[in-house]
């Protein structure tokens, strides 16, 4: 039902859309968002849907409303003050709420999937003859900058030497250097846990943490920011040795930690710099999509499996991504970005 009434959105041909019919329309359209749980389902509907027509939606709806105040000013030249005057109450009364869901102060503030969606289009170059997801081991810096670092192409890298120093990570471990005041928090991402904070989620309880049976999955994320707290993290982790010094200027490390069965929904980032992030213990699958306006020229998804020791390079600005935690152990990951 929800597919159904999706690609009707996407797919109109109607071309005498009026400002309350497209009012209307934006109220179930925002609906449809909000009752559709997973992302995929919403891609794959685009993916279908002629010309994808999503990307035209409120353009057409602007243009109207355009259309509409010029020939207002045309024809009522004389009472222009008092239109606009009345247009603008109706705009900000009326129309705005309803698309940038109650926030007055911005003309137009779409729902993060709806901003990815309208986004401006981007080359489609960093995916096009993209078969799979390349893997190499021991990367050096040079081959890593010449043909991933700026690309927009993902690599898994093996066998790197900075892992090495990263075998005692556990959960007890940042649960220890939290309550020592070790480490100290920027963002924290629940998912679709319970917990309300970083420190909730590593005081669960025990059985949950170890994994014992009966235990009900999680997964949750946080970053460390200030730079005494990621001198310390790097004492347990080092960055990648095919990073040169210069790159690593990004003073953010990103923790990911989840059992299996879990992970992170599909996303795409709004972060300064494309990412890297090393699986230190545990499995993880990563599921790539590629954007809108690459679907016709690109694959459609990518599917790789992360084991212990593997370091994934992805721009995540430009890549949808989800995760998921698979195997039997908990899984743990510390990233960042890099310039």
């Amino acid at each position: 039902m929800i597919l159904g009434r999706l690609r009707a959105y996407v797919e109109t041909e109607s071309c005498s859309v009026l400002i309350v019919d497209a009012m209307k329309a934006s109220k179930q359209l925002n609906k449809v968002y909000l009752e559709t749980v997973d992302i995929d389902v919403i891609l794959d509907a685009l993916l279908e849907a002629k010309n994808r027509r999503s990307q035209s939606f409120f353009k057409r709806f602007l243009s109207y409303f355009v259309l509409f105040i010029a020939i207002s000013a045309i024809s009522g030249s004389n009472h222009w003050n008092q239109i606009s005057d009345s247009l603008h109450q109706v705009w900000q009364n009326n129309i705005a709420p309803f698309i940038s869901g109650g926030y007055k102060q911005c003309a137009v503030a779409l729902p993060d999937f709806f901003e990815d969606v309208l986004r401006p289009p981007i080359n489609c170059s960093f995916c096009i003859g993209l078969e799979s997801i390349d893997v190499v081991s021991n990367l050096s810096i040079e081959t890593f900058e010449k043909e991933y670092a700026y690309t927009g192409r993902p690599v898994v890298v093996t066998n790197d030497q900075s892992i090495r120093q990263s075998a005692s990570f556990s959960f007890q471990l940042f649960k220890n250097l939290s309550k020592a005041h070790r480490l100290k928090s920027c963002q924290y991402f629940p998912y679709k846990t319970e917990f309300d904070t970083l420190e909730e989620a590593l005081n669960m309880d025990e059985g949950r943490s170890n994994l014992r049976p009966g235990y009900v999955p999680w997964y949750i994320g946080w970053s460390i920011c200030e730079l005494k707290y990621i001198n310390r993290l790097k004492n347990y982790v080092a960055i990648p040795s095919f990073l040169s010094p210069e790159s690593d200027i990004k003073q953010t490390l990103w923790i990911f930690m989840g059992t299996p069965g879990h992970g992170a929904p599909m996303h795409i980032d709004k972060v300064g710099y494309p990412s890297w992030q090393t699986q230190l213990r545990g499995s993880k699958k990563w599921t790539l999509r590629t954007p809108l306006e690459c679907f016709f020229k690109c694959k459609k998804h990518y599917e790789i499996e992360m084991e212990s020791g593997f370091i994934i390079i992805l721009d995540t600005n430009i890549w949808y991504h989800k995760t998921e935690t698979v195997g039997d152990d908990i899984s743990i990951t510390v990233g960042g970005e890099y310039n």
